[in-house]
């Protein structure tokens, strides 16, 4: 009897320290993740503090939309109280422009590279859009005008209010992404993605099948209501241990 008490004894006594050794190694463990944190803060603060200063500036989106033309870039909107009918009109070259600008400037002592990628162009020396591509920003340097643009159908446009009607997202959209980033391999990307949407024809409550430019409203104002966009976009940040061997530094909660 008094072996099996103390082969009992033994095995609690060697379920404890094992125990032991089990929440010590989780201490230990803990103690070396806050430890990572707080480096990792540390090293997010500093880069923070060294990173280039660049702002974006996103002007109110054209209104009117503007026509498109074959030309170059679209600078009138259709004729006052123009209208579009189905199927009368389908498939005819009838487009609206929509339209936003965006200018960034280099607030820093540092060279920066910006690029463009999606529906973001310039105008060229002959007023014809063209892809904003990469661009170098100098110190104290702002960007020519960059646009936000696309062009889209009347048809496409009136898809757009109607998923509008039924609660559901707006299948036609202009979008793009906006990088900057300066030479530093121990640095930082700034990224900002941008929308613009809408809505901006309407049916003709009077005619079936007729669509026109959103009127003004006498409580919600101009047709510019009927369009989605941002004029200060959220801004995201990598932080790069190494840009050239791709490691980033860890975001709090990916430990």
């Amino acid at each position: 009897m008094w072996q099996t008490i103390w082969t009992a004894v033994g095995s609690i006594g060697t379920a404890l320290a094992l125990g032991g050794v089990v929440w010590q190694a989780r201490l230990t463990r803990k103690a070396l993740e806050v430890s990572q944190l707080t480096a990792f803060d540390a090293i997010r603060a500093r880069l923070d503090s060294e990173a280039p200063k660049v702002t974006l500036t996103m002007e109110v989106p054209e209104w009117e939309p503007l026509a498109w033309t074959p030309h170059g870039m679209p600078c009138n909107p259709w004729p006052p109280g123009h209208s579009w009918q189905f199927p009368r009109d389908r498939g005819q070259e009838h487009s609206l422009v929509l339209q936003q600008v965006l200018v960034l400037e280099n607030l820093s002592d540092r060279r920066v590279e910006a690029r463009f990628v999606g529906n973001l162009v310039v105008s060229d020396e002959d007023r014809r859009p063209r892809a904003a591509g990469v661009i170098v920003l100098e110190p104290g340097e702002k960007s020519e005008k960059v646009y936000l643009q696309r062009d889209f159908t009347i048809k496409e446009l009136s898809e757009n209010f109607t998923a509008k009607q039924a609660g559901a997202d707006l299948p036609h959209r202009v979008v793009g992404t906006v990088t900057v980033e300066d030479d530093r391999n121990n640095g930082n990307t700034d990224r900002w993605d941008l929308l613009l949407t809408g809505c901006p024809v309407h049916p003709d409550p009077e005619r079936d099948g007729v669509w026109m430019i959103a009127r003004h409203h006498l409580t919600e104002g101009s047709g510019l209501r009927t369009l989605e966009y941002e004029l200060v976009p959220s801004r995201q940040r990598t932080h790069w241990l190494s840009r050239a061997q791709g490691r980033m530094l860890p975001e709090p909660g990916q430990l």
